[in-house]
């Protein structure tokens, strides 16, 4: 009965683990040249503007012939914090180009993209398609993968490290001291527990350790579009290390480091005034996740401190359980086995209370954190983001279950069992698969947790302006821009391109454009598409009322019998 659940969680959080990454929070908001502009003489630079300030120490923009030839000059400029650029070669022959961008966003998710524009007249086939160019700067699903296994193993790393000597100092010596004799065994035991503890902590520290050192040069591979070998490169991980989450992360491997090799060497840390040997790492491991994930990156002041309160509550919780299930049997081995029933219900009693705050606090910042980070209730289920905290909400209540089993039924007859003087018997067998389960399902929660923090929230990524999009049209390449994204009239372009050759998509014969806010049950509304160049379509005026998450429906008739459509998804605010 205990295995399927925990098989079931298993499942569901490798697939989760192994799904794509959502698109990140910065968004082009313009571009200069405009997308598929056709000028007639050549730019003297690229300039892409974000709506949040990003990273571009990854050679952020590239410019490319129709041959597939670089024509930039290599350097990435940075007129302001939100925009970047680059500055091409001067005497570019007539053609098409293709303008590609790749950086890092303030929450350290890698943001990339695309757009067309021609000089002169448009000639010649292009040697690689916009998606092409695009997709051979990303990182791989191998790479994708490994970065959210390394956040799970880091968040595990704190748990056990945080939530295994708060076990020891408000779960096992209190709980000793209540139910303590005067015999050796006593004293070996609560030694074999100290030992016990120091030995997962270390290990856990180690652990921790690694996965900061290989986090940081994942997120080089993630962010510079490289393989992991690529990303051991020196000036890779010189650029990861200056970035937010680069300072972030290295904090966390000094922190492990420090913890490990004072719990190895326990003497140092027994001196007078050596406390902070491990308190000040400790605490940093607790404020960690804030500094490099989704809640420092916005200005939702509560987001840290609800963090911070959440990675203390898991610590708490999970830290606990591994403690009951890998070092608690190990020490009350050296009892008797009517005190091992006294010790582990004394144990069992104060890590219930644990729990409970620690559960109480989970489910409050939860909420909190994903009503900031979620625009709409139906974004739980719409966007990757929102699944991942649906499927973490799910084992989580999962584990409340288990948790209240234990709690209502296992721990009263621990305790009657331990005023009798009696062996742990059943409850003590039905209380070990219980908290084994509960280990398994956390674990889970905790690749789920990993997955989640390569996800970008829904909330605050359609910004207050013009908004953009690239869709597969049939053989062309639709990019569509909406001005201002806003409640009332709009200014929809739309530009084909043809998906192989990237020159302006002419064979369009009829391109019809209808609206429709599902949300509202409005529409389809038809929407005026007119011509106004070679794969250049424009609605002026479109009244995209009330606010909401517009879909557009684009269809593009290309002869009497083929015709191909796509719809866009345009947050109006």
């Amino acid at each position: 009965m205990t295995r399927r659940p925990t098989i079931a969680a298993v499942v569901l959080a490798l697939g989760l683990a192994l799904a794509p990454e959502a698109g990140a929070h910065a968004l082009v908001t313009s571009t200069s040249p405009t997308r598929g502009a056709a000028l007639k003489k050549e730019p003297e630079r690229v300039v892409l503007r974000f709506s949040e300030s990003v990273e571009t120490s990854f050679g952020a923009v590239r410019v490319f012939d129709a041959k597939g030839r670089r024509v930039d000059t290599g350097a990435t400029r940075r007129p302001s914090g939100s925009s970047v650029s680059a500055r091409l070669r001067p005497g570019l022959p007539d053609g098409p180009y293709t303008a590609t961008y790749r950086v890092v966003s303030s929450d350290s998710h890698p943001v990339s993209g695309g757009f067309t524009f021609t000089v002169g007249e448009s000639a010649g086939a292009s040697a690689a398609s916009v998606a092409d160019l695009v997709d051979s700067g990303g990182p791989g699903t191998a790479t994708t993968t490994a970065f959210q296994a390394v956040r799970a193993v880091g968040y595990a790393a704190i748990a056990v490290a945080v939530g295994g000597l708060f076990f020891l100092l408000v779960v096992w010596l209190p709980g000793v001291r209540a139910a303590t004799g005067g015999d050796d065994s006593w004293r070996r035991a609560a030694e074999a527990m100290s030992g016990r503890v120091r030995r997962l902590v270390v290990i856990a520290a180690g652990a921790g350790a690694l996965s900061a050192a290989l986090g940081i040069v994942l997120q080089g591979a993630t962010a510079s579009g490289t393989s992991f070998t690529g990303a051991l490169d020196g000036q890779v991980l010189h650029n990861v290390l200056s970035m937010r989450f680069g300072r972030a992360w290295t904090g966390r491997f000094a922190a492990f480091a420090l913890i490990g090799l004072v719990l190895a060497f326990p003497a140092a840390a027994r001196r007078p005034g050596r406390r902070w040997l491990l308190t000040l790492p400790l605490g940093y491991l607790i404020v960690a996740p804030a500094l490099s994930g989704h809640a420092s990156a916005t200005d939702q002041w509560l987001l840290v401190p609800s963090d911070v309160v959440h990675v203390a509550a898991m610590s708490a919780w999970v830290g606990g359980l591994a403690m009951l299930v890998f070092a608690l049997p190990r020490a009350t081995r050296e009892l008797a086995p009517a005190d091992r029933t006294a010790v582990l219900a004394q144990c069992v009693t104060r890590f219930s209370t644990v729990a409970v705050v620690a559960v109480a606090a989970l489910i409050a910042t939860g909420v909190v954190q994903s009503v900031v980070q979620l625009d709409a209730f139906r974004d739980l289920w719409g966007s990757a983001f929102g699944r991942a905290v649906l499927a973490k909400s799910a084992l989580l209540l999962v584990l409340l279950g288990l948790g209240a089993y234990t709690r209502q039924r296992t721990r009263p007859q621990l305790t009657e069992r331990a005023r009798a003087g009696a062996t742990p018997g059943h409850p003590g067998v039905r209380l070990r698969r219980s908290i084994r389960t509960e280990v398994a399902l956390l674990t889970a929660v905790l690749v789920v947790a990993g997955a989640l923090v390569g996800y970008s929230p829904t909330a605050g990524s359609a910004t207050s302006g013009p908004f953009s999009a690239d869709e597969n049209l049939g053989p062309a390449r639709l990019e569509m821009t909406v001005d201002p994204a806003r409640v009332g009239a709009n200014e929809i372009h739309l530009y084909l391109f043809d998906r192989r050759t990237g020159a302006q998509y002419d064979r369009s014969k009829e391109l019809t454009v209808s609206a429709s806010l599902p949300a509202k049950r409005i529409g389809p509304l038809p929407l005026a598409a007119r011509k106004t160049g070679p794969g250049h379509y424009t609605v002026r005026g479109a009244a995209l009322v009330p606010a909401g998450d517009w879909v557009l429906a684009v269809e593009s008739r290309v002869s009497e019998f083929d015709a191909f459509d796509t719809k866009v998804e345009v947050p109006v605010r």
